[in-house]
């Protein structure tokens, strides 16, 4: 079991940083939250993502990003990150018919899932010009927790006793991007600069459009951001169950516009969803006995979601 192999890790070590054991909570692959538990089609699970809510938030989407590669000139291909179960490339590849749709995914392709390439590595991806989609995607990145504590930033680890996994902390010797107050905690999250560094010499022209829960750096530092779901609920004793639980935190959007802006990008704009839901014309998508659904994507998800556009002119 994953508490066993953690268990035995940092024994060997003396303890784990809490972005490593994200990463195996997570990533494992015999029993790693994404790569084992959450490959079922079905909707239910720990959470409920948007597309999966209902097909007006793909068919939304596909509206705007038809109207955004007209206006640049751009071919109609996309890159998804993160593709999930496959309900958003569905949704956008029945509105948009794109020359290619490609998702960028460590699970496995849906059976069920048509007209779409599915790959596991920004390696198998050619360079090309159009679009770089994602819902989701940047909050499923390990993460550092770092906690501010008599005037010292210390950041929380992982140790053992007795079998049992326990939270410790250690001075922390980095740089954040956010400034924290006496009592915060920020979510550091450790893999964004390389993998954009590495998506920017994939993208050579084009719109990059990502959904996700968080805020500005003030927002996310003065809340509770990191946060464990079990069973559809809030969990604290992920130590316990760490093979069945979610690990995510709050993302900065703060921080995400900086290393975009470094590896060769231009934050166009950063809304709420529901406003970008609305301004692009989701009551024309919104099926029948779905307002429920609609509501909850605008409401709900609307205050909490934010979405976040940038561009990437061609490198001379």
């Amino acid at each position: 079991m994953l508490k066993e192999k953690i268990v035995k890790e940092v024994r060997k070590r003396g303890f784990i940083t809490f972005d490593r054991f994200v990463e195996v909570c997570l990533y494992d692959r015999e029993f790693g939250y994404y790569t084992k538990k959450r490959i079922k089609t079905g909707l239910g699970e720990d959470f409920v993502t948007a597309p999966e809510v209902s097909k007006s938030f793909g068919k939304t989407v596909a509206n705007y990003l038809k109207r955004r590669v007209e206006e640049l000139s751009l071919p109609l291909k996309i890159l998804e990150l993160g593709g999930g179960k496959g309900f958003l490339a569905k949704d956008v590849v029945e509105t948009l018919n794109p020359e290619s749709y490609t998702v960028l995914e460590v699970r496995e392709k849906p059976k069920w899932l048509k007209g779409v390439k599915w790959v596991k590595s920004l390696k198998e991806v050619e360079p090309f010009e159009g679009v770089v989609l994602s819902n989701e995607f940047f909050d499923a990145f390990p993460f550092k927790r770092i906690k501010k504590t008599e005037g010292e930033l210390r950041e929380v680890v992982i140790r053992e006793r007795d079998g049992e996994l326990y939270e410790d902390t250690v001075p922390f010797s980095g740089e954040l991007p956010c400034q924290i107050g006496e009592g915060e905690e920020y979510c550091l999250f450790t893999g964004w600069e390389d993998f954009l560094r590495e998506l920017s010499g994939k993208l050579k022209r084009g719109v990059f459009l990502t959904f996700d829960y968080g805020g500005k750096c003030r927002e996310v530092a003065g809340r509770k951001s990191f946060r464990a779901f079990r069973k559809n609920r809030l969990s604290e004793d992920y130590l316990k169950h760490p093979e069945e639980t979610d690990l995510t935190a709050l993302v900065d959007f703060d921080y995400l516009s900086l290393l975009l802006e470094k590896t060769g990008f231009k934050v166009e704009r950063l809304a709420p969803q529901s406003s970008f839901l609305l301004e692009n014309g989701i009551e024309k998508f919104i099926e029948p006995g779905e307002v429920p659904q609609a509501l909850m994507l605008l409401v709900d998800m609307g205050r909490k979601f934010k979405v976040l556009e940038a561009t990437r002119a061609r490198s001379r």
